[in-house]
């Protein structure tokens, strides 16, 4: 059952940003009785994959075919595409000859993958004005931590709703004319979606840089539109108004 939690404001100044919560699942005053922390799992690693080009499978997403809650993303053996699991339903993005196309089953391998189990999200409502990736990185950490999430350890979050703009891409190492990452990215495809209704998973950690995130960066995003026409990794974003972050429910009575 999800929980909703408003949060007021999240207010960005001077580049700064800077978030007041209502919790409304705490006006009780009670406190967690029980934690079930998720545990993310990775597979691969991303700086490997990139500089030393071992583009090996890592995983075999047949395993992961009888989990239930699973959300994962990665990229296909290969980097011949994107992969997006969302509550167990498997979408991956392939390119060809600059055509997407999509593959909604588990018979397919990761270079990389970060995955998890979520049986219950807690919603959480913002008001935001423009905000980028770097922002939104602030703000899904405040927002774990006031959740009693632990920040220190990776965790999955989701967001919903109408997202400014997009910069999306889906990479494609094998039509690429060099082995480099930009070069796969220019072989696969990449695309800038505005106002476009959108479901994006990602993994927050403090831990991962060149494992599962870019350096510099402690998030790694996918997104899919709602009519599910185009998916990809997301390079950078901007979000102002409304949107709903969700969040591991860790608590168990």
């Amino acid at each position: 059952m999800k929980k909703i939690i408003n949060i007021n404001d999240a207010l960005i100044r001077s580049g700064k940003v800077s978030v007041l919560v209502l919790l409304a699942v705490l006006l009780c005053g009670c406190y967690p009785e029980k934690k079930m922390p998720v545990e993310v799992k990775t597979y691969g690693v991303l700086r490997e994959i990139m500089r030393e080009q071992r583009l090996d499978a890592n995983a075999d997403l047949r395993e992961f075919e009888e989990q239930p809650h699973l959300y994962a993303l990665g990229a296909l053996e290969g980097l011949a595409g994107e992969i997006l699991i969302l509550d167990g339903r498997p979408l991956n993005g392939l390119v060809s000859n600059g055509a997407l196309s999509f593959d909604r089953s588990f018979d397919r391998k990761a270079s990389l993958l970060v995955s998890t189990q979520v049986a219950a999200w807690k919603e959480v409502s913002l008001v935001l004005e423009p905000t980028d990736m770097s922002q939104l990185q602030i703000i899904v950490r405040d927002a774990a931590k006031q959740l009693f999430i632990n920040t220190e350890e990776p965790f999955p979050f989701l967001l919903k709703g109408q997202f400014e703009k997009v910069e999306w891409h889906v990479i494609n190492a094998a039509e690429a004319e060099t082995q480099s990452h930009e070069a796969y990215k220019r072989a696969g495809l990449a695309g800038v979606s505005e106002k476009v209704e959108a479901r994006l998973l990602g993994f927050y950690s403090e831990k991962h840089e060149g494992v599962f995130t870019h350096h510099g960066s402690y998030l790694h995003i996918h997104y899919v539109d709602d009519p599910e026409t185009e998916m990809g990794h997301v390079d950078e974003l901007s979000i102002e108004g409304s949107i709903v972050l969700l969040l591991p429910d860790e608590t168990r009575p």
